[in-house]
């Protein structure tokens, strides 16, 4: 399918950012979901993964965790390198989002995947680091 689709997408999502319509936002990760092309869906999460601004990362972490496509490999990477600011909205600590990520990685289960999680588990940040460390033990690797 062509790319533009996949901006579509994500122009859809800026808008609903733009516009803050939380219905807009859920409306646009469904369709997102919906997707039966795998590479194309995968695509979609991907973008959505890394765009700041909506309330739906953990949603879209849980999807791109079941679809469990290698393309997500370097999105997640870049999220665990930039940090977490643009997720601080869950109130959460850096080892429970890291929690997301860890599972998603272990699920794709590429080596990649896998060398990705053990990266992480030297991180300086010592809630990716302690959730890496948690992950690599549980799938025994």
């Amino acid at each position: 399918m062509p790319p533009t689709i996949n901006n579509h997408i994500l122009e859809q999502m800026a808008a609903a950012i733009a516009a803050a319509d939380w219905d807009a936002k859920e409306a646009v990760v469904d369709l997102a979901c919906g997707i039966d092309d795998v590479d194309l869906k995968a695509a979609m999460l991907n973008g959505l993964l890394a765009m700041p601004g909506h309330e739906l990362h953990q949603q879209v972490t849980m999807e791109i965790q079941q679809l469990k496509s290698a393309s997500s490999v370097p999105v997640i990477e870049a999220v665990l390198e930039g940090g977490f600011d643009y997720l601080q909205y869950t109130c959460s600590e850096d080892e429970v989002i890291a929690k997301w990520f860890s599972h998603a990685l272990a699920s794709i289960g590429t080596p990649e995947a896998i060398a990705l999680i053990r990266k992480f588990a030297a991180s300086e940040n010592v809630g990716i680091a302690s959730e890496m460390q948690y992950r690599l033990e549980r799938i025994g690797a």
